[in-house]
């Protein structure tokens, strides 16, 4: 990238943040994956001790960029074993978006000897030797792609690495690190790749992401699938991967809106 992100969100005041340029998603507004990662740390902040296990936010208009963006978070219940928060997002007097966060604290199962996968571990790819992938956002602007190190591997995965931090001043969980990657998969298999989509925008309308552990290191992995229907709604979902194997899955519906 010619020039470094500096981050993709700046604190106000407590409770207070502004989306930078590099929060810009392809379309309109931040990027979903952006907004996910800011409610979700905002729930874990107020939460800690907790494992994240499932969250879900629903995109409700635009979150735009440059503007005061005012958090708001409830515990719903934060029992001994699961607790769950709900957040939300507000710009210019209006909810942008919602989300709940689903943790749970971790103990020894007895029963259980080691970890149980009903699926072997992919074969990590060697990221060195793959090309960085980059795109160009509809609007011609900087966008979130641009503060990430993007890369495809031979299985269809696409491997992304943060080059800035999040959050300035602070550094972001392994779930929020996960969701900005997460919120591509239904635009890493869509129709007619390589080539411009078949539609003036494909927006998703939420975001939902399972975790059976936190992801580690730098780099998570989104094997992707899609299915877009003549109808003009469609869903993504996919695998979430690091270097040690699959952490998670993601799934999403999408609007399509004819060019």
């Amino acid at each position: 990238m010619p020039e470094t992100a500096a981050s993709i969100f700046d604190p106000l005041e407590p409770g207070m943040w502004r989306a930078t340029e590099w929060a810009r998603g392809p379309f309109n507004g931040v990027h979903g994956g952006s907004v996910a990662g800011l409610l979700a740390t905002a729930m874990q902040a107020a939460l800690p001790g907790h494992v994240p296990l499932s969250f879900r936010a629903d995109f409700l208009r635009p979150t735009p960029v440059g503007v005061p963006l005012g958090l708001r978070v409830e515990t719903v219940q934060a029992g001994r074993r699961v607790a769950v928060m709900d957040a939300s997002l507000e710009a210019e007097g209006r909810v942008t978006a919602r989300a709940s966060l689903v943790l749970a604290t971790e103990v020894a199962v007895p029963g259980l000897t080691a970890d149980f996968l009903t699926e072997p571990p992919p074969e990590p790819p060697d990221l060195s030797r793959l090309p960085r992938r980059t795109s160009q956002a509809a609007h011609g602007g900087r966008w979130v792609m641009d503060a990430m190190d993007a890369r495809l591997a031979p299985d269809g995965s696409v491997w992304f690495r943060w080059l800035a931090p999040f959050l300035a001043g602070a550094a972001a969980s392994p779930l929020v690190a996960a969701l900005g990657p997460a919120d591509f998969a239904h635009g890493l298999a869509r129709p007619g790749q390589p080539g411009p989509p078949p539609v003036a925008a494909y927006p998703n309308t939420d975001l939902s992401v399972q975790l059976d552990r936190a992801p580690r290191g730098d780099w998570v992995g989104v094997r992707p699938f899609t299915r877009w229907r003549r109808n003009g709604v469609g869903i993504g979902y996919g695998d979430l991967l690091d270097l040690e194997g699959a952490f998670g899955r993601v799934s999403m519906g999408v609007v399509l809106v004819p060019a």
